[in-house]
């Protein structure tokens, strides 16, 4: 689940009104795939009735069989924003990271490749302290079409050339651990520009009035989709709440509240237009969507590598 995505603000404004309607207690939840066995058809000993899932995980386990198929006459497909449904999983929430800094200290709209040039913008970078997003960023930045990173780092080579790439800029960079820090760096001076959750620093730079930027050419999409196990103690439940889950003023609601982007198209159109703007939803042609596929075949080797290169 991402770390801009409050688990509070879930069940405040998209669960607690499937309580109210029914007088029913909240359903059980699982927050990602790793509380389900998904390539497992055998009943677990518990299940939840719905599980926020990555779209990689959805379609694992509609494959597997674990995931029950969804009943899209009543949730309405064509509503949904491309490639945020499935067979099992309707579109839940998009979430972003990408280039951010402070309008007030760089009047432009920077690019990767100006994240990596010191010389024409000397100063401190900010990158997350994981090998995860800093490998795409590095061959964006090196001229990499966003429809080729994950088949350059699919390569040896590939893999080299954003290692060779983050070398460059390593005497310069320092590392933030949480999705706050981005903006408390900005905000103190600390960096000039800083890779951050998109979320944190618009509403971070909304709170203390600061003219925060954020660029959606080149950033990190990734999307978020309620799925039902197969064997979820309370399918009734599950499909009730999935409607409440995706009723466009609750998903407006959840937009303006914690800055991520809604799955679908009127949810969007509720919102004012500074607010839907700045959305993860309305800029997912702009950004690259992640491949979840390639960080769960790769990450358990690569975050090694990559804490090593860190240490060098």
């Amino acid at each position: 689940m991402p770390a801009a995505a409050p688990k509070d603000a879930l069940r405040r404004i998209l669960l607690k009104p499937y309580a109210a309607i029914t007088g029913a207690a909240l359903p059980d939840l699982a927050w990602d795939g790793a509380s389900l066995d998904l390539l497992n058809p055998k009943p677990p000993a518990t299940a939840p009735d719905l599980a926020l899932l990555t779209g990689a995980q959805v379609f694992a386990g509609c494959k597997a069989q674990t995931l029950a198929r969804l009943d899209w006459a009543r949730l309405n497909r064509d509503r949904f924003l491309q490639s945020l449904t499935s067979d099992c999983g309707a579109g839940a929430l998009v979430a972003a990271s990408g280039l951010a800094w402070d309008k007030d200290k760089l009047n432009f709209t920077p690019s990767w490749a100006d994240f990596w040039d010191i010389a024409r913008h000397p100063g401190r970078r900010a990158l997350q302290r994981s090998v995860r997003g800093n490998l795409e960023f590095a061959l964006l930045a090196d001229g990499v079409s966003p429809g080729d990173i994950y088949r350059t780092l699919r390569t040896p080579d590939g893999l080299d050339r954003a290692f060779r790439k983050l070398d460059q800029i390593k005497p310069y960079l320092v590392w933030w651990d949480k999705p706050e820090q981005p903006a408390q760096m900005l905000a103190a001076g600390r960096v000039l520009l800083t890779s951050s959750p998109t979320a944190t620093v618009l509403l971070a730079a909304t709170a203390a009035h600061r003219h925060f930027g954020v660029q959606w050419t080149g950033s990190l999409m990734e999307a978020y989709f309620w799925a039902v196990p197969v064997h979820a103690p309370q399918p009734g439940n599950s499909a009730l709440a999935l409607l409440v889950a995706t009723d466009p003023a609750r998903l407006a609601e959840m937009a303006a509240a914690t800055g991520l982007g809604p799955p679908t198209r009127d949810a969007l159109l509720l919102l004012p237009k500074a607010a839907s703007d700045a959305t993860p939803s309305a800029n997912l042609a702009a950004g690259l969507v992640v491949d979840e596929g390639f960080w769960a075949d790769n990450q358990a080797k690569l975050e090694p590598r990559f804490q090593a290169w860190l240490s060098k």
